[in-house]
């Protein structure tokens, strides 16, 4: 059977891959969580990306020097991935090492330690609707990584949900069937239950896995839930050049991490 998921991915393949680049706004979430691959990855890593949809990040790292294995439950996005580094010089296309369709519950194709970086990035996490699938999911991310290596997962807030609800779905304050999922941190994204996260649920579950923390960080940060009020600001090359430093000055404050759209988590397998 079709995964929810997957399904709702391959419907609009083109709509995941503009993603992190339709707006200033979401621009954010690709450099602040770029600015903190750049500071932990080791040169010439090997790195799986996990859930890692149309490959936004992973082109990124093979154009920084990576190798990548990208997996994503999503047919439609693999292959979105796969024409867009078609396009790319030799040298970047080789360092893509494998792009599979497969669900990172469940990675026994790859060997205990294989990578020297794995990654969760944009929310797949969230997207595991119960929690020991996501236990499960968060186990075999550590168990494919290389001891003393790095994880790298972001998750969507629910702070930021929250908002979100305030701003543009109030509906769903009434409706029951949002008021029955919302004390477990879920609610529903196109017709699927989606988990979302407050900061210290994300360092906890990574903690029960065997990781350290490195890092956590808002990846839209102060930005987050301000879609309009970023993009006009965004206008003034100046203005925006100052509100970037801004935000990654203040992306790793807990109370920013937390009240962010997506929080990103950086830990190191002992």
């Amino acid at each position: 059977m079709e995964n929810p998921v997957a399904k709702v991915y391959d419907a609009d393949p083109e709509r995941e891959w503009m993603r992190l680049e339709r707006s200033a706004f979401h621009m954010i979430e690709f450099r602040v969580t770029m600015h903190y691959l750049r500071k932990h990855l080791r040169p010439g890593s090997l790195v799986l990306d996990a859930g890692g949809g149309p490959g936004r990040y992973s082109l990124a790292l093979c154009r920084d020097g990576h190798r990548v294995a990208l997996l994503d439950l999503s047919k439609g996005l693999i292959d979105w991935a796969v024409t867009e580094f078609q396009a790319e010089p030799p040298e970047v296309r080789q360092r893509l090492v494998s792009a599979e369709v497969g669900d990172m519950r469940d990675l026994a194709r790859f060997a205990d330690g294989h990578f020297d970086a794995t990654l969760c990035l944009g929310g797949p996490l969230s997207h595991v609707p119960d929690d020991a699938g996501r236990r499960k999911a968060l186990s075999e991310l550590v168990r494919v990584t290389r001891p003393g290596s790095i994880v790298c997962i972001s998750v969507i807030g629910y702070l930021a949900m929250l908002r979100s609800v305030l701003l543009d779905f109030s509906f769903e304050l009434l409706d029951p069937a949002y008021v029955r999922l919302r004390p477990r941190g879920d609610a529903l994204m196109k017709g699927n239950v989606t988990h979302f996260f407050r900061a210290r649920e994300l360092e906890d579950l990574c903690r029960d896995a065997g990781l350290l923390r490195l890092d956590l960080a808002g990846c839209e940060g102060l930005s987050s839930n301000l879609e309009e009020a970023t993009n006009r600001l965004a206008e003034d090359p100046a203005k925006w050049r100052a509100w970037l430093d801004l935000v990654l000055e203040t992306a790793s404050d807990p109370a920013v991490a937390d009240m962010s759209e997506h929080i990103l988590y950086v830990g190191r397998r002992p």
